[in-house]
């Protein structure tokens, strides 16, 4: 029986709903990772307004020019920059939140920012408190994965539907000596690719491969992880 043959704009509208999948999926898990209740500042009046004593912020809008009066917030833990759009954050906004001087801040969420590149992640190098990155979809290359896996101490990394992200890059992470949780795309790497990969978990004890087209079998992963004492999602 031959294949049925799949007109140009019938391919168009299932690409613009996969997207969209991506779209919705990558904002739950913004939601779910984000944690406590965070407090959306979208201008230097509201930061003024809070309380100095929030641990968790909403900032995906919020101009470059009021990000030194974050440093009010003293005890603050957690960030969330999402967007729908994904082109709020940029690379000159994340220097900023790096020279506030904020010690407490462990979680960052940049999910979709797709302005985001390299650069951003070396100026985050410099939060010394992070422990984890949500960085789904955002524009990094390996030379981003190399920076998180010698010069920082991140316990979650996220670098799912990043394009620029090859096999040298997700390997570097899988070495990392903190790193415990770890969520990747495997578009581009076959199962022998993926099970080595594994094989080289240095200290990662639970992880996500994101396998949008199902190319991969399960099983096998599974009992790979399983070998290592390590929980995993297909």
């Amino acid at each position: 029986m031959s294949n049925p043959v799949v007109s140009p704009q019938n391919a168009r509208r299932e690409s613009s709903r996969w997207m969209l999948r991506i779209i919705f999926v990558t904002a739950v898990v913004s939601c779910l990772a984000a944690g406590p209740y965070a407090e959306h500042l979208s201008n230097g009046k509201e930061i003024h307004a809070a309380k100095p004593t929030l641990e968790s912020i909403d900032i995906w809008n919020l101009p470059l020019a009021d990000y030194p009066l974050l440093s009010k917030f003293t005890d603050l833990k957690r960030i969330r920059l999402y967007s729908r759009e994904g082109t709020f954050a940029t690379d000159e906004k994340l220097h900023a939140l790096a020279n506030i001087g904020l010690t407490n801040l462990i979680y960052i969420d940049l999910n979709n920012c797709r302005l985001v590149t390299d650069k951003g992640i070396e100026a985050l190098s410099k939060i010394r408190s992070l422990r984890q990155l949500q960085l789904e979809g955002i524009a990094i290359t390996d030379m981003a994965c190399y920076q998180m896996a010698s010069n920082m101490v991140l316990g979650v990394v996220n670098v799912a539907n990043c394009e620029g992200v090859t096999k040298a890059g997700l390997k570097a992470l899988a070495k990392s000596e903190s790193i415990q949780e770890f969520r990747f795309s495997a578009d581009d790497l076959t199962q022998e690719e993926v099970l080595a990969l594994i094989d080289s978990f240095k200290s990662i004890t639970w992880c996500e491969i994101v396998d949008p087209e199902r190319k991969f079998d399960a099983t096998v992963i599974k009992k790979k992880v399983n070998e290592r004492s390590t929980k995993v999602t297909v």
